[in-house]
C-alpha cells in the first residue's frame, strides 16, 4: 500500500461519515475545509431566504456566541464565510492544519445549533444583505445578468441571488428552511489539507453527528426559456447580454464555442473574435449549475461601441472555428474545474448555431438595438 506521502490523496475510508466527505492531504499547514448545503441555493425556498439563513451563519450558536467564536478564530489566525450561490449555500473556512477539529466543531454547531435570535435578523442579518443587494446593484452587469436568468428560467434558477427586501420573510420561516436544508443528506464536506480519516472521525464526534438524516431536498424540474427581451433603463455603462439557457449535457459543445469566440476563462487569447471588437469589452462563457446551464455573451462599453458590435455577435457565433477551439476548451473547462466541484465532460467539437436567445440591454437603451435587430 502506498504510503500517504506518496499519493497525498485519499478519498475513501472504512469508517462511514455521517455526511457525504471528500478529502485530500496536501503539503504545508494549510487546510481549507468547505461545507456545500445542496439544493438550498437561491433556486430554493422564497425569494431571498437562502441569502438570509447564510447570512445566519457563524453568528451565535447554542455552543458559543458570535463574538466568542470570532475572538477565538482570530486567535486560531482563522479565516471563515458564508456565501449563497444559485445551487447552494457554501461555508468556508482556512486555518492552520492543527486546528482541524476546532473547525470541525464549529462549523457542525453552525449547522445543527445556531440560534437563531430575532434582535440578531434586525441587527445582523439585515443590515448585511441589504449593503450586499445595494452593493450588487450598483453594477449594470448584475442586473443584466440577474435579468437574464429570470428570462432564462423564470422561477428556480431565475430567482434572485440575493434578498432585495420586496418579500416579507419572518426568523420562523428562515428557521424552517434551515431545518429542511441542514439534514446529513444534503450536506457535502470538502477539505484540502486533511487525511480523510481524521476528518471523518472528527465529523462523527462532533455536532454534524447531530443533524436529522432527511431527504435530498427536492427541487422542481428546470424548464427552459427562450426568445425573450428586457431593456433596463439605467445610468453608468451600456451593455447588452445574449443567453442561451441550456441541458447539462450541451455543456461540452458550448465550452467550445465559448473558447471559439472569446472565452471570458482565456481572457489572454487576443485572436479571438470577441477580442477584436472595437472599443468594447466582450466575451464569453458558460455558467454551469446542478439542473440546467446559461451561456451568455456579454458586450459592454459606450452605447454606440456597444450597439456597433452587438450586431456582428451572430455572425461570430455562426462562423466560429469549433474544431480548432477544442484544446482552448479543454484548458479552460481544467481551470474551471476545482476540488469541491470538478467537471468531468469533454471538449466536444459540436457546430451550434445562434437560434432562439434571450436578450438584454442595459444603459442608455435609447441607442441599444433589438434582439430583432441584431
Amino acid at each position: 500500500m502506498l504510503s500517504r506521502a506518496a499519493t497525498r490523496r485519499s478519498y475513501s475510508t472504512a469508517v462511514q461519515a455521517v455526511v457525504k466527505t471528500t478529502a485530500r492531504d496536501t503539503t504545508g499547514n494549510l487546510t481549507n475545509l468547505t461545507v456545500v448545503v445542496n439544493n438550498s441555493g437561491s433556486k430554493a425556498g422564497k425569494s431571498g431566504i437562502s441569502h438570509l439563513l447564510s447570512s445566519f451563519n457563524f453568528l451565535n450558536t447554542g455552543a458559543k456566541s458570535a463574538l466568542r467564536f470570532t475572538r477565538e478564530s482570530e486567535l486560531l489566525g482563522g479565516q471563515f464565510s458564508s456565501n449563497v450561490t444559485r445551487d447552494a449555500i457554501v461555508l468556508n473556512t482556512s486555518f492552520l492544519k492543527t486546528d482541524l477539529p476546532y473547525y470541525v466543531e464549529a462549523l457542525g454547531n453552525v449547522l445543527s445549533n445556531t440560534s437563531f435570535r430575532p434582535h440578531e435578523l434586525v441587527e445582523n442579518v439585515l443590515p448585511v444583505v441589504k449593503s450586499q443587494y445595494e452593493s450588487a446593484i450598483k453594477s449594470n452587469s448584475y442586473l443584466a445578468l440577474e435579468e437574464l436568468h429570470e428570462l432564462s428560467f423564470r422561477k428556480g434558477l431565475g430567482n434572485p441571488l440575493l434578498y432585495d427586501g420586496t418579500n416579507k420573510i419572518t426568523l420562523d420561516e428562515i428557521k424552517e428552511f434551515a431545518a429542511q436544508s441542514y439534514t446529513k443528506s444534503n450536506i457535502s464536506v470538502f477539505a484540502s489539507g486533511a487525511i480523510e480519516e481524521d476528518l471523518v472521525q472528527f465529523i462523527n464526534d462532533s455536532s454534524f453527528s447531530y443533524l436529522p438524516s432527511g431527504d435530498a431536498s427536492s427541487v422542481a424540474p428546470v424548464t427552459l426559456f427562450k426568445g425573450k427581451e428586457a431593456r433596463i433603463r439605467s445610468g453608468g455603462e451600456s451593455a447588452v447580454f445574449i443567453g442561451v439557457p441550456i441541458k447539462p449535457t450541451e455543456f461540452a459543445k458550448y465550452e467550445v464555442l465559448s473558447a471559439a469566440i472569446g472565452s471570458s476563462i482565456l481572457n489572454s487569447d487576443i485572436t479571438a473574435p470577441l477580442y477584436k471588437l472595437a472599443g468594447v469589452d466582450a466575451s464569453s462563457s458558460v455558467l454551469k449549475y446542478k439542473d440546467a446551464g446559461l451561456f451568455v455573451i456579454s458586450v459592454k462599453g459606450s452605447a454606440a461601441a456597444v450597439s456597433t458590435a452587438a450586431k456582428q455577435l451572430k455572425t461570430i457565433v455562426d462562423s466560429a472555428d469549433v474544431k480548432a477551439a477544442t484544446k482552448k476548451a479543454e484548458l479552460s473547462i481544467a481551470l474551471q474545474s476545482t476540488f469541491e466541484s470538478p467537471l468531468s465532460f469533454k471538449a466536444e467539437a459540436t457546430p451550434v448555431k445562434l437560434g432562439a436567445f434571450n436578450y438584454v440591454a442595459i444603459g442608455e437603451v435609447d441607442a441599444l438595438p433589438y434582439a430583432d435587430e441584431l
